[in-house]
C-alpha cells in the first residue's frame, strides 16, 4: 500500500527552488500553488494495509459505526516535522500544521485497492463558531465612544487563550500570571512577599474566589499537583500560594534541574493553565465593566425600536391562588429588541416571564403559560406545570 501525507504551512511561504528528497524511507516534496509553498507531501510505498483506517462493525448497543486506525508511521512523521519546524523557528515565524495532516491510502495492486474501505482521512482541530449576542456588540461599540478599551489586560488574555487553543499550556499559564503579577503583585518578586501581596489585595481575592466556583475541568490532566489541589476544594489562599510556586517553577526553573519542566510535557500544566485563565478572564470581565452601564442597555433598546427591530411577545397564562378552587387567567406583553425569534430570545423571554410572575405572585401556583408573537400569532413556547393538589 502507498501512503501520502499532506501537511500544510500555516502562512504563505516562498521556496524559490525545491526538489524531491528522501525522508524515513519515503519521499518528501513541496507542493507549490501560485508561486507559494502550500504544503509538504510525503509518500511511503510498500506499507502494511493495517495502517489504513477501517470501519469497525458496531455492537448491538452502539449507536453508530466507528472508524479505527493503526497508522504507526504517522507519529514518526509528525515528530520529525515538528522538530524540523522547531529548528526553522529559531530564524523565522513559520508553522507546519502537523495537527491537520491529511492522509491518502492507495493500493499498489488491484487486490489491495479493493481491500481499502477508507482511502483518505483528515485530522485537525475543530474551531466551533462563537455565539456573540448583538447587544454585546452594540454595547461595546457605544462604550468605545467614551472609553479606551482595556488593551493592557486584553494583550495578555489574548495570548493566553491562543496558547491554550494550541495546547501550549505552559506558555498559557505564563501569560496569565504576567497579567496577575503586573496588576496585583505590588512590585514584589520573591515568593513569600509576592504571595503576601496577592493575598492582601481584596479585589484579587474576590476574583480568585469567583474563579474557583467556575473552574474548567482538564481533559488530559488528572495527576498533576494542580489537578490534585483543585480536587481538594481549595480556598483563595491555597490557590494564590500554588500560582506563585508554579510561577517560580515555570519562569525560573533551571534546565539542569532533575525535575526541570519539559516543553513536550504540556498536559501536566493543563489544569494550571485552565485555572489561571479562569482568573484572568474574571479580571478582563471587570475591565470591561463600561459596556454594562445601564444607560447603554437603554440606548440599545431605543436604537432597536427606532430601527424597527421590535418583537412583542404576548403571554397568556393560568394560575391559581391559595385556597381557591378555580384558575385565574391573565396576559402580559414583553417587548424585546430583535427582528426574528431565536432560541436564545425565546429562552430569555421565558426566563423574564417566570421572574415577573414569581415577583408579582409569590404564593400563586402557575398552571400554564402560552407565548405567541403578537403581530403574527407565531407560537414561541408553551409551559405546563403539573402539581398535585394537597
Amino acid at each position: 500500500m502507498r501512503i501520502h501525507y499532506f501537511v500544510p504551512f500555516k502562512r504563505k511561504i516562498i521556496i524559490d527552488d525545491h526538489w524531491e528528497i528522501p525522508m524515513q524511507g519515503g519521499k518528501l516534496r513541496i507542493i507549490e500553488e501560485s508561486g507559494y509553498a502550500k504544503a509538504i507531501e510525503l509518500t511511503f510505498e510498500k506499507q502494511p494495509l493495517e495502517y489504513a483506517p477501517s470501519f469497525q462493525k458496531r455492537a448491538t448497543y452502539e449507536a453508530m459505526t466507528t472508524i479505527t486506525g493503526h497508522d504507526e508511521l504517522i507519529a514518526f512523521v509528525k515528530r520529525q516535522l515538528d522538530n524540523t519546524a522547531t529548528f526553522l523557528e529559531c530564524f523565522h515565524d513559520i508553522e507546519l500544521m502537523t495537527e491537520e495532516i491529511e492522509a491518502k491510502y492507495e493500493g499498489e495492486t488491484p487486490e489491495e485497492e479493493t481491500r481499502l474501505s477508507i482511502k483518505s482521512i483528515s485530522m485537525g482541530r475543530h474551531d466551533s463558531a462563537l455565539p456573540l449576542s448583538f447587544d454585546m456588540f452594540t454595547r461595546a461599540l457605544m462604550a468605545a465612544e467614551k472609553y479606551d478599551g482595556p488593551r493592557f489586560e486584553v494583550a495578555f488574555v489574548k495570548s493566553a487563550r491562543k496558547m491554550l487553543k494550541n495546547q501550549e499550556f505552559i506558555n498559557s499559564f505564563r501569560y496569565s500570571f504576567l497579567l496577575i503579577e503586573s496588576l496585583y503583585g505590588n512590585g514584589q518578586f520573591k515568593t513569600p512577599s509576592l504571595q503576601a501581596a496577592l493575598k492582601s489585595n481584596q479585589e484579587f481575592r474576590n476574583i480568585v474566589e469567583l474563579a474557583i466556583k467556575d473552574l474548567i475541568p482538564a481533559k488530559n490532566d488528572r495527576n498533576s499537583d494542580s489537578a490534585k489541589l483543585i480536587s481538594t476544594k481549595p480556598n483563595a489562599d491555597d490557590i494564590i500560594n500554588h500560582l506563585v510556586e508554579k510561577r517560580g517553577f515555570y519562569f525560573h526553573g533551571n534546565i539542569k534541574r532533575k525535575d526541570a519542566w519539559n516543553p513536550d510535557e504540556q498536559d501536566s500544566a493543563e489544569s494550571l493553565a485552565l485555572l489561571a485563565i479562569g482568573i484572568i478572564t474574571k479580571i478582563t470581565m471587570k475591565a470591561a465593566e463600561p459596556i454594562f452601564v445601564a444607560e447603554l442597555g437603554k440606548r440599545h433598546f431605543e436604537d432597536a425600536i427606532q430601527a424597527g427591530a421590535k418583537i412583542v411577545f404576548e403571554i397568556k397564562f393560568r394560575f391559581r391562588e391559595p385556597e381557591e378552587n378555580f384558575d385565574r387567567q391573565h396576559q402580559v406583553n414583553i417587548t424585546m429588541p430583535g427582528t426574528k425569534v431565536t432560541p436564545r430570545t425565546a429562552f430569555a423571554v421565558a426566563q423574564h416571564f417566570l421572574h415577573v410572575f414569581q415577583h408579582n405572585q409569590p404564593v400563586s401556583a402557575l398552571c400554564e403559560a402560552e407565548c405567541k408573537i403578537q403581530e403574527t400569532g407565531e407560537k414561541v413556547f408553551n409551559l405546563t406545570f403539573h402539581s398535585k393538589e394537597e
